[in-house]
Parts: structure tokens; C-alpha cells; sequence
């Protein structure tokens, strides 16, 4: 128990200083908002998160980055003339619309290029009088980060799109106040999103630096025809061809006060902030009733599944298991399973694989990928150590999810796991942004923002045997997708089957959705083209890039 004695002491030292979640006093305002607050006295600046329940899990095809680019553009930094209304407003308006008329002449322009290359273009003209109206724009617009107006006023901000939600948090001195809130609803009724073009720009630029990502070939997989499957960037065509007003409208749609909470953490009280909050952003107007989004429903069970694919970073082995979401009676139970294979230093992968095999150099284990609001992954990633092979370290987690179903779980092993977790949530209780952020996660993807205390409660009276039964249930090759990231021995850098690989994986996103099939069925038809001669390979090269559909503008 001596390693457990350290852990539980500094848990209770812990709670004895925390505000405990069930002190957060809720309201909720006239047109839906929810309003979280928890009121802690002494610190001279407050902690305002927003969270916009929806998320990347409700972008449609055609709107596939949108989330991403509204936490760039709308919630980047806060410039005086995006939340002024007036004259000047309207004038920026007039030159957003002309910069979107330009930037899709552009690109249609290309398109045709792209087609007939031999073709008269007004590339020149376009991008001059682009040029100019984005000139005209930037003198307009402040461009010093010190015209920020939160940094003029000793503040911060920042935002993140995830599966299920858009999450913006500002942290401001306490007199800022009433200016928060002026400011955040006015932001809200304009949408003017006046640097969409350059977040555009930056957010393509980024997507193709990462390139393909192991994590995003395992969500395609395990998730195929979900958007949580979705890779964005399978969709920069989309993206690129997004335009500022298609974003605008989808901003209006998704950022409604009735899919709103605002959690509040500073020195003051549900009687001095309510009226502030309610006069601005309970103001808000509701939009007319939208469609809700219908998404797929994938079978937990639907068999075991495998992708091989040679990417940089070297050689690792993640394996995912459809599990339920947040919500779900076995969700703690595999939260739990989680933990103990991979939570920390003491868990078994990394006690067992890393520091008695030998196996593994690196050994993460997260749960909710990429969200929980609906059936997502608990996803296990492991980089082989030098000297052993995939194969070895499939083999050894394969033993140790089994160890898990199979074998009594020891008491001690059970009690640093759950002081670990119980760790884990008092530090978040303790740091203002964390437990805003827990909050409002919990009410987006549970549906309930009391769910963060109460799955710590329910931890504790967790039984061992719910635990192994879930993982029996769940944690199945029924339910699981691996994917095996290593350099195929032997393969040819040959610059005619690099084009053919590309192509035949073109052809294969228009005709098949699965990325397990489509993989398999790529790595067939190479394997019969390395049987030609050059010539017929070339030959067919040709054939098949004949059938790809041109663009569309």
C-alpha cells in the first residue's frame, strides 16, 4: 500500500481546499441559454466559457470544417470594428461580399485553367482587383495584436472546435465584466467573421502539412459513414470552396442560443451577474427551427477490421473499440478499464509491455475518440521499442485486454487507479478554465452537466466485476479496428505506382465509404499492377486517371 499512501494524501489535502461542482447555480435565460455559475471569492479576474453543443459530429459534407473555422475567424482574436455597429460595419460588410465574389472568381478561374491550359485567362485582373479590395480591407481592419480589445484590457481568449461542440473561454479582469458580456452578444449578432479568408488560408495550409494521420485512418475505419469518422482532409476541395456567406449562414444555424451554455467563475454572485447576462446574451434572438442533424448508426459489432499503410513518424499499432457513449450504463466501467491499461505509469501497459518486456517504448490509452456524445473509440496506440515487430505487440495487448475480461482484479491495483481518477478530478475542480471546459463537455456530450461530479461518485461505488464485464462486452474483435502503421518491405518508390496508388485511392473514395474496404481494395490492385511490365503499367495508369471525374466548380 505504500505506493497507494502518497496519491490518497494528496487527494485529501486536495479536497479539503476545492469548491465542490455541486455549487455551481444554474439559470436559464429567455431565449434558452443556459447560465452555469460558480462563484469563488478572492481572484481579481473571471473565467467565461461558452459552449455551443453540436460540433464537428452535425457539419454536413458540403460544410465539412466549419466548426474549425469558426473558432479561427469569430472567436480568433476580438477586433473593435467586427463588434461595432454602424456605418463602418456596413462598409466592411460590402467588402467581405466582394472578397468572396473575387476569391470564388479566382478559383473557378482556375478550374478552367486546370481543364484548358491553352486557354485566354483574366487570372492577372482577378488577382489585382483582389489585391485591392483585400487592401481596402486591411486598412479598415486593425491588424496590431494590441488592438485586440481583451489583450488592451489585460485579458486572454482562446477557442477550440471538437467533435461535439465549439468551446470559446475568456479570461478578463473582474471589472471587464459587464464589457464581456456587451461584447460577446454583439459578436454573436454580427458574425461578421471579417478574416474568414485568411482562416481559410490557414486552416488548408494546416491540414496539408499534417497530412494523413494514424489516428484519422483509425476513426475512418472504425467509424465509416459517421462524422466521426471523418477525416477533414478528405474535404479541402469543400473547404476551399467555402465561402464567407455559406459560413455566415451556417454560423447563424449553429451557434443559436438554445444549443448555448455560459459557465462563470469569478468574485461575484448569481444576483450581480444574472441581470448583466440576461440583458445582453439573454437578448439573443432564436432563429426559426432548423433541421436536426440525422446521423448514421454504426454497429458496435460490426467485425474486425484491419488498415496497413506506411506514413512517417516510424512504426506504431493502435487498435480501437467501438464503445457506447457518455451516457451509457458501461461507460464508467470502461472509463475504468481505461485506466487501469493504460492511466498513468502504473498502468499495466505501461508496467507490463514498457518496463518488464521491453516491448513498447510509448503506451497511451484514450477513451471518446474523438467525442461522446455518440458511439465513439477507447483507442490504445503503442510504438513498437527497436528490435520487435507489430506482430509481438498486437500479440501482447491481445494477452492483457484478456488478463483484464478474465482474471480478479487486485485490490491494490484497483484502489491507485481509482485515487488516480479522484487526482485527476480535483485538479480540475481546482483550475478555473478546466472545470468551466469539464462543465460545459459534460452537458454537450452527456446532455448533463452534473454528470462530472456524479461519475466521480459512481466511480466510487464501482464494483471490480462491472468493470471485467464490460470489457468482455466491449472490448471484443467484433468491435475492434487496428491499424498497423509500418513501411511495406520491399515496396517500390517507383514514381508510376506512387500515381497509381494515388488514383486508384481517388477512384476508390468515389465508389466505396468504408476505408477498410477501400484500403484492401487498393492494395489489391497494386499488388496485380506490379505483375505488368512498365509499358502495360503505364498504359493502365493512363486508363484508370481517364476515369476520374473532372473538378466541379
Amino acid at each position: 500500500m505504500r505506493l497507494l499512501i502518497p496519491v490518497l494524501i494528496t487527494a485529501l489535502g486536495l479536497q479539503a481546499q476545492v469548491p465542490r461542482a455541486s455549487e455551481v447555480q444554474e439559470r436559464r435565460l429567455a431565449n434558452g441559454a443556459r447560465l452555469l455559475l460558480v462563484e469563488r471569492r478572492g481572484p481579481t479576474a473571471f473565467q467565461a466559457t461558452l459552449v455551443f453543443q453540436g460540433g464537428r459530429a452535425e457539419e454536413t459534407p458540403a460544410t465539412a470544417g466549419a466548426t474549425d473555422l469558426l473558432a479561427w475567424a469569430l472567436y480568433g482574436t476580438t477586433w473593435p470594428e467586427d463588434l461595432e455597429p454602424g456605418k463602418a460595419q456596413a462598409s466592411l460588410e460590402a467588402l467581405l461580399k466582394q472578397e468572396e465574389g473575387l476569391l470564388e472568381a479566382l478559383r473557378l478561374e482556375r478550374l478552367r485553367l486546370r481543364r484548358d491550359p491553352a486557354a485566354t485567362t483574366q487570372l492577372a485582373s482577378l488577382a489585382a482587383s483582389l489585391g485591392e479590395v483585400q487592401a481596402r480591407l486591411q486598412a479598415l481592419c486593425s491588424s496590431s495584436p494590441l488592438a485586440d480589445a481583451y489583450t488592451a484590457r489585460g485579458g486572454r481568449q482562446r477557442a477550440e472546435a471538437t467533435a461535439d461542440a465549439l468551446v470559446a473561454q475568456t479570461e478578463l479582469p473582474q471589472e471587464a465584466f459587464e464589457f464581456w458580456c456587451k461584447t460577446e452578444a454583439q459578436r454573436l449578432r454580427s458574425m461578421q467573421l471579417s478574416r474568414f479568408a485568411q482562416a481559410r488560408a490557414s486552416l488548408t495550409t494546416e491540414l496539408r502539412i499534417k497530412g494523413i494521420q494514424g489516428m484519422a485512418l483509425l476513426r475512418g475505419a472504425a467509424l465509416p459513414g459517421h462524422p466521426y469518422g471523418r477525416d477533414l482532409a478528405d474535404y479541402l476541395p469543400a473547404l476551399e470552396a467555402l465561402r464567407w456567406s455559406e459560413l455566415r449562414a451556417y454560423a447563424h444555424r449553429a451557434l443559436r442560443p438554445d444549443r448555448l451554455t455560459i459557465i462563470l467563475i469569478g468574485s461575484f454572485n448569481l444576483e450581480s451577474a444574472l441581470p448583466l447576462v440576461e440583458h445582453h446574451l439573454g437578448s439573443l434572438p432564436l432563429p426559426p427551427d432548423g433541421e436536426e442533424a440525422v446521423l448514421p448508426e454504426i454497429p458496435a459489432d460490426l467485425g474486425d477490421r484491419k488498415v496497413q499503410a506506411a506514413l512517417e513518424g516510424g512504426r506504431r499499432f493502435l487498435a480501437g473499440w467501438r464503445i457506447p457513449p457518455r451516457n451509457h450504463p458501461d461507460h464508467l466501467a470502461l472509463r475504468m478499464a481505461a485506466q487501469l491499461l493504460g492511466g498513468g505509469q502504473s498502468s499495466r501497459l505501461q508496467a507490463r509491455l514498457a518496463r518488464q518486456k521491453g516491448l513498447v517504448q510509448l503506451a497511451e490509452v484514450n477513451l471518446d475518440v474523438p467525442g461522446g456524445r455518440f458511439p465513439g473509440l477507447l483507442v490504445v496506440d503503442l510504438k513498437p521499442a527497436d528490435g520487435h515487430s507489430l506482430a509481438e505487440v498486437e500479440a501482447a495487448l491481445h494477452s492483457e485486454i484478456l488478463r483484464l475480461q478474465q482474471e480478479p482484479i487486485p485490490q491494490e491495483e484497483w484502489q491507485r487507479a481509482l485515487a488516480m481518477l479522484e487526482a485527476d478530478h480535483l485538479r480540475i475542480l481546482d483550475e478555473p478554465s478546466a472545470l468551466a471546459r469539464a462543465l460545459g463537455m459534460a452537458w454537450a456530450e452527456a446532455g448533463d452537466w452534473r454528470s462530472m461530479e456524479l461519475d466521480i461518485q459512481r466511480l466510487r461505488l464501482l464494483a471490480p466485476e462491472a468493470v471485467q464485464a464490460a470489457a468482455r462486452a466491449w472490448l471484443t474483435p467484433s468491435h475492434r479496428t487496428k491499424v498497423l502503421l509500418e513501411p511495406t518491405p520491399g515496396a517500390s518508390q517507383d514514381p508510376v505506382e506512387k500515381e497509381l496508388t494515388r488514383v486508384l485511392k481517388a477512384l476508390a473514395a468515389i465508389r466505396i465509404q468504408d476505408l477498410a474496404q477501400r484500403e484492401q481494395l487498393v492494395a489489391e490492385g497494386i499488388r496485380q499492377l506490379r505483375m505488368l511490365n512498365p509499358e502495360e503499367r503505364l498504359r493502365t495508369l493512363k486508363l484508370l486517371a481517364a476515369q476520374l471525374p473532372p473538378e466541379k466548380p
